[in-house]
C-alpha cells in the first residue's frame, strides 16, 4: 500500500507563526520599555518613540531587498541572517546604556535589519503553499504577530520588576537565538520542493489553479505602473498609522490616565490578543465572504473603535478598546498579502509585498513619532486619537480605489 506523505503547508504556517511571534514580540516589547529608557536617557516622548519608528521603518524598507532576495535564493537562508541580527540588536543596545545616540543606531540598524529580513520572505512563502486555504494560512501564520504582541511586553515587564532592562534585553537576545535559528531552518520556498503541491491536493487539479495564478503573476516593476499597486500602498500606510500609534503609545496614555504600570504594561499584550483572534477567526471569513470586500469592512470598523478609545474612561473600557482594535488590525494585516496575491500573482510576491510594507514603515513614523510630538506639545493624546480615526478613513477609501483600478 503506497504511503501518503503528510502536507508540509501547516507545519511551514507554524514555522512562520512562531518566526512572527519571536520578531514582532521583540520589537513591540519596546513598549515596555519605553518608560525605563526615557528615564535611563533623560529624554522626552518624541525621542525615545523615535527610535522604536525608525526601527519599524527600517525594517518595512528592508522588507522590499529582503522579499527579492529571497525570491532569488532561500527563505532559510534570509531568514537564519535575519535572526542572528535581531539577536545581535537586542544584546548590542544592552550595552550602550550611556548614549542616546549609540543605543538608537545599535537598536535602529541591526533590529530594523532583523526583522526586516525575516517578515516579508516569510509571509510571501505562505502564499506560495496555499490557494484554496490561502486567507486562512495567512491568518494563522500571522497570529504569530499578535502573539508575540502579546508576550513580548508582558514579558519583558516582567522580567523589569526583578532585574534591570539591560539584563532583559540580553535574555531577549539569548532566546531569539535560539528559538528563531531553529524555527527557520524548518521553511521551504515552495511546496515542489518536497514533491508536494499548494493545499496538499492532487498534482492535476494544484497544477491547473496554480499555472492560473502564475499567468496573472507581475514583476515589482510591473505592478508598480499600476494604479491599483499605488492605491494599495496609500491605503496599508493609512491602515497601519493607528495601530503603531495604539502600541507605542498606549502605555504611556493609560498611565496618564491613572493606571499603574502592570495595567499599561497588559493593554499592549491585549492589542495581541485582539490580532490573534483577528487573524485567526476572520481570515477564514475573509476566505468565505472575499478578501477583498472584508478588507473594506474591517478597515472601516477601526473608525468607529477609534471614537471608543476617546471617550474610553478606565481600565475596563480601554481593556474592550485594546481587543477589539487588536482584532480588526489583525484581520486587516492577514487580508493584505492574500488581496496583493490576487491581485499581483505569487511568483515574485516576496518582491511586492516588501515595497507595499514600505507603506507600514512610514506609518510607523507616522504613528509613533508625530503622536509622541503632539504630546510634548499639547500635553494631551486627543489630536493623536483623532488622528488614527482618519487615517482608517482614508485607507478604507484607498482599498476602494484599489479595487476599482484596472
Amino acid at each position: 500500500m503506497k504511503n501518503r506523505q503528510k502536507f508540509y503547508g501547516w507545519y511551514m504556517v507554524a514555522a512562520v507563526h512562531l518566526l512572527l511571534a519571536l520578531i514582532f514580540g521583540a520589537a513591540y516589547s519596546f513598549g515596555a520599555f519605553f518608560t525605563s529608557l526615557q528615564s535611563n536617557f533623560d529624554a522626552g516622548r518624541f525621542a525615545t518613540a523615535s527610535i522604536f519608528s525608525l526601527t519599524a521603518l527600517i525594517y518595512y524598507v528592508v522588507g522590499v531587498f529582503s522579499g527579492a532576495w529571497s525570491d532569488r535564493t532561500s527563505v532559510r537562508t534570509v531568514s537564519s541572517i535575519g535572526i542572528v541580527l535581531l539577536s545581535l540588536g537586542f544584546l548590542t543596545s544592552s550595552l550602550f546604556s550611556s548614549s542616546l545616540t549609540l543605543f538608537l543606531v545599535a537598536f535602529c540598524i541591526l533590529v530594523g535589519l532583523g526583522v526586516g529580513l525575516v517578515y516579508v520572505p516569510a509571509v510571501a512563502t505562505i502564499q506560495r503553499w496555499f490557494i484554496v486555504q490561502r486567507s486562512s494560512a495567512s491568518g494563522l501564520a500571522l497570529a504569530g504577530t499578535g502573539l508575540g504582541t502579546l508576550v513580548g511586553p508582558m514579558v519583558a515587564g516582567l522580567l523589569m520588576q526583578h532585574l534591570s532592562w539591560q539584563s532583559t534585553m540580553q535574555i531577549y537576545a539569548g532566546a531569539i537565538a535560539l528559538l528563531g535559528l531553529t524555527a527557520a531552518a524548518s521553511l521551504h520556498d515552495r511546496p515542489e520542493d518536497l514533491g508536494q503541491h499548494p493545499d496538499g491536493i492532487g498534482p492535476v487539479v494544484a497544477g491547473s489553479m496554480q499555472a492560473a495564478r502564475l499567468d496573472r503573476s507581475v514583476s515589482l516593476r510591473e505592478a508598480a505602473r499600476q494604479a491599483r499597486f499605488w492605491w494599495f500602498f496609500v491605503a496599508i500606510f493609512f491602515g497601519s498609522v493607528g495601530l503603531f500609534l495604539a502600541l507605542i503609545h498606549i502605555n504611556p496614555y493609560a498611565q496618564q490616565q491613572g493606571l499603574d504600570v502592570t495595567q499599561a504594561n497588559l493593554l499592549i499584550g491585549l492589542i495581541g490578543v485582539g490580532n490573534i483572534g483577528g487573524r485567526l477567526v476572520l481570515g477564514r471569513i475573509g476566505d468565505r465572504m472575499g478578501v477583498q470586500r472584508f478588507l473594506i469592512v474591517l478597515t472601516l470598523s477601526l473608525v468607529v473603535l477609534c471614537g471608543l478609545w476617546s471617550v474610553a474612561d478606565g481600565f475596563l473600557a480601554l481593556v474592550a478598546f485594546a481587543l477589539l482594535f487588536g482584532a480588526a488590525n489583525g484581520g486587516c494585516i492577514a487580508l493584505y498579502p492574500a488581496v496583493a496575491s490576487i491581485w499581483f500573482g505569487t511568483r515574485n510576491l516576496g518582491a511586492i509585498l516588501g515595497a507595499l510594507y514600505i507603506a507600514v514603515g512610514i506609518a510607523a513614523v507616522a504613528g509613533g513619532s508625530v503622536a509622541g510630538h503632539l504630546y510634548d506639545l499639547y500635553q494631551s493624546y486627543t489630536l493623536s486619537i483623532v488622528l488614527a480615526g482618519a487615517s482608517a478613513l482614508l485607507s478604507a477609501a484607498g482599498v476602494i480605489l484599489a479595487a476599482r483600478a484596472a
